[in-house]
């Protein structure tokens, strides 16, 4: 151990920065590091995360909000996203005291892929396990894109474990849809470029948009990196939607956007099925209930009493 002795100006500098260092954060403070703005990051899922073995492997969830609610919702996230997606929306449902599950798509998230490339039926019917493993005999199943087609198979196949079902740009599409999207010849490798050109062309400077739609955007492209192949797309890309439409007799929520791409698909089902309930949710394009999750809350929220006033009653009446 050296025996140098140092200037008294550099102690107690050095003594200064120990003092800094080891200094406690104040109760009330979340802590920035080196942080200069607010971005979250992950910290957005703060709590109630786990995962079941499920058929597809380890199925990562979050559960949260009150743990004596016997009928949660499920919501499932669009292809290529991650239960990221639904961070707000499910921060709001808790503050409501909603309890909500979100779960990460296998080949998802912090899901395990799948051994072989899955249908949508195979996605909805891997659900079983989280239900089973969380004691869940019924729950409000809900899904955006790739997400609702998980969901609207799952309530057709498995309808005695479903209360109610909510889709956000259901997307049911026509075989010659589905090709159009399948042969899109816009589709660019996710190879890392010098100029880092991979993450910015998912952003057009010429429209520039508000920030809370600029932050969606960003993990989109964060989630698309994070996944592996695009399985839950070509799954989406080969669903036949309609057959499992048929099949569903409960309380259906249909929203839309007006100025995303589906939005005619969305409105075609809604002419198809007028039982179901059908929102505008916005003008603006499929990332808007990220940008405004309160509102979505309510308006599902909304949903759900509706449906259980509904079944109260006809309880009564039998």
């Amino acid at each position: 151990m050296s025996n140098r002795i140092y200037p008294r100006s550099v102690a107690a500098a050095a003594m200064g920065v120990a003092a800094f260092l080891f200094t406690p954060a104040l109760a009330d403070e979340l802590g920035r590091g080196t942080s200069v703005d607010d971005w979250k990051g992950y910290g957005v899922l703060k709590g109630g995360k786990g995962y079941v073995a499920a058929p597809m492997g380890q199925l990562h969830y979050r559960d949260i909000g009150p743990r004596d609610d016997p009928n949660p919702i499920i919501l499932l996230h669009q292809s290529p996203m991650s239960m990221i997606q639904w961070a707000g929306v499910q921060n709001a449902l808790a503050e409501m005291g909603i309890r909500s599950i979100t779960v990460d798509t296998p080949g998802y998230g912090l899901s395990d892929p799948p051994n072989t490339q899955p249908s949508i039926r195979d996605y909805a019917d891997n659900l079983v396990g989280l239900l089973d493993a969380l004691n869940l005999d019924k729950v409000v199943i809900g899904g955006h894109h790739t997400g609702a087609h998980i969901a609207a198979s799952f309530t057709a196949n498995h309808s005695d474990r479903v209360k109610a079902l909510v889709m956000h740009g259901a997307a049911a599409m026509t075989a010659e849809e589905a090709e159009a999207y399948l042969s899109n010849p816009n589709r660019k490798p996710r190879t890392p470029m010098a100029d880092g050109s991979h993450l910015s062309r998912g952003f057009n400077p010429s429209n520039p948009e508000r920030q809370a739609i600029l932050d969606g955007k960003t993990w989109t492209i964060l989630n698309s990196f994070m996944q592996g192949p695009d399985i839950g797309h070509w799954a989406a890309f080969h669903y036949d939607m309609m057959p499992d439409i048929a099949k569903i007799k409960g309380p259906v929520l249909l929203l839309t956007d007006t100025s995303d791409p589906v939005t005619n698909m969305d409105k075609r089902l809604s002419a198809a099925r007028p039982d179901f309930k059908y929102v505008e949710f916005s003008k603006g394009d499929l990332l808007e209930f990220m940008a405004d999750p309160k509102r979505w809350a309510e308006i599902v929220a909304g949903f759900m009493a509706t449906v259980d006033k509904q079944q109260d009653t006809a309880s009564l009446d039998r």
